[in-house]
């Protein structure tokens, strides 16, 4: 993975977490919702499998890892004049990859033969009272929102699907369920986390 030395990482190092020490709160910066979501959808039916993205200076460049520390993505980001133009997910095994690009009031959001070539906040959809945001996936419409120290992804029936956690040691985790990788949902997913976790405005 190359790092571009005209590159400088966005100064919200952690967008899930305002205060010091152990004492977090939930929050969402610039690209994903402020306010925290009240009710609790239920625990996942089916087992979490952890994918690691690990980082030097933040997730706009990173590689994701999966079990046995094998590698899925490699996420990497082109700058210009210390402006940030586009970033890159390329999925290591089959070499389809997404593309998003930044230089412009309307950030866009590509992955080929996946995703079709749209706004990024048309992608990931704030809901009108602010607290989550939407994506859709075949004809199943899932939500992202904030509880506690993570990022929770859950269905319309509220059973949670995908969690977001990040972690000191310049990581963030997601787990996701047995179901979900079997449906084919984890390059959309991580697409997702990349945009929420770039820290950058997407609407």
């Amino acid at each position: 993975m190359s790092h571009n030395s005209d590159y400088r990482p966005s100064t919200i190092t952690n967008p899930f977490s305002l205060g010091n020490g152990n004492d977090q709160v939930v929050v969402f910066e610039g690209s994903v919702p402020l306010p925290r979501v009240n009710n609790s959808p239920s625990d996942p039916q089916s087992k979490m499998i952890s994918f690691v993205f690990s980082y030097d200076e933040d997730i706009l460049n990173s590689v994701v890892l999966g079990p046995k520390g094998r590698q899925y993505f490699v996420v990497a980001t082109d700058a210009r004049k210390h402006l940030i133009t586009a970033t890159t997910i390329i999925q290591s095994t089959q070499g389809t990859h997404a593309r998003v690009d930044w230089h412009h009031s309307n950030p866009t959001v590509e992955w080929i033969g996946l995703l079709n070539k749209q706004r990024t906040g048309s992608f990931l959809r704030l809901t009108q009272d602010r607290k989550r945001r939407l994506m859709t996936f075949g004809e199943t419409q899932l939500a992202w929102w904030p509880s506690h120290t993570s990022v929770l992804l859950s269905t319309e029936f509220s059973e949670v699907i995908a969690r977001v956690i990040t972690s000191p040691t310049n990581s963030t985790i997601l787990e996701i369920t047995e179901e979900s990788l079997a449906q084919g949902m984890l390059e959309i997913v991580v697409l997702a986390v990349v945009l929420f976790m770039s820290g950058r405005p997407i609407d």
